[in-house]
């Protein structure tokens, strides 16, 4: 549809008032009384109404051109608010800003994990150093235990071969039972020891 000025429109609703509104009567005798205009029907108030409609439709058309719907007009483009450059760099500095607390916020939470992390592995080294330090000392005590044993079987050897026979029977199984050591108390300590060992 061709844009309509101002006076095209207003020729336009001439017209059609012209076509739909009734006819003037023509003048009666000076003598006649004069009627009174008839009733508006039902069919002159829809045609007001159309009339109306129809005045705002093009009002509202106009600028537009050819009439399509959605795509803005010159005048209404020009018309819509912008951002000034002032306006422009403080939504820039905002924008910046809210990046630059996400990325704080990321690195913060990034650093957390991080320190949590170290902290497991921290605590799982320290168990493992105090599991093998607890090792080392049962070994430590373990050796210790066994050590005053063999010295207190040592001491039990010496005592036991001071009071051993050598013309008993015994004493002549011990002697032939020493042949194949170094010493009789090396004997003696092996000797005494199955003997513990068997509950004799």
């Amino acid at each position: 549809m061709v844009p309509v000025s101002d006076k095209n429109m207003d020729d336009l609703l001439a017209q059609l008032k012209a076509e739909f509104e009734p006819q003037p009567q023509p003048k009666s005798k000076a003598n006649q009384p004069a009627k009174s205009p008839p009733p508006r029907t039902t069919s002159q108030a829809s045609m007001n109404q159309m009339l109306e409609e129809l005045r705002k439709e093009l009002e509202s058309g106009r600028g537009r051109p050819n009439n399509t719907p959605g795509t803005p007009s010159p005048s209404s483009t020009s018309a819509q608010p912008q951002l000034s450059a002032k306006e422009a760099a403080q939504a820039r500095q905002r924008l910046n800003a809210l990046i630059d607390r996400n990325y704080q916020e990321q690195a913060q939470k990034r650093e957390a994990q991080f320190a949590e992390v170290q902290r497991q592995a921290e605590a799982k080294l320290a168990e493992e150093k105090r599991r093998q330090q607890e090792l080392i000392e049962m070994q430590q005590r373990e050796e210790l235990r066994e050590c005053r044993r063999k010295e207190a079987l040592r001491e039990e050897a010496k005592t036991w071969l001071a009071k051993l026979d050598p013309r008993s029977e015994e004493g002549k199984w011990f002697q032939e039972f020493s042949y194949s050591y170094e010493n009789k108390l090396q004997a003696a300590i092996d000797y005494l020891e199955a003997m513990q060992e068997t509950g004799l």
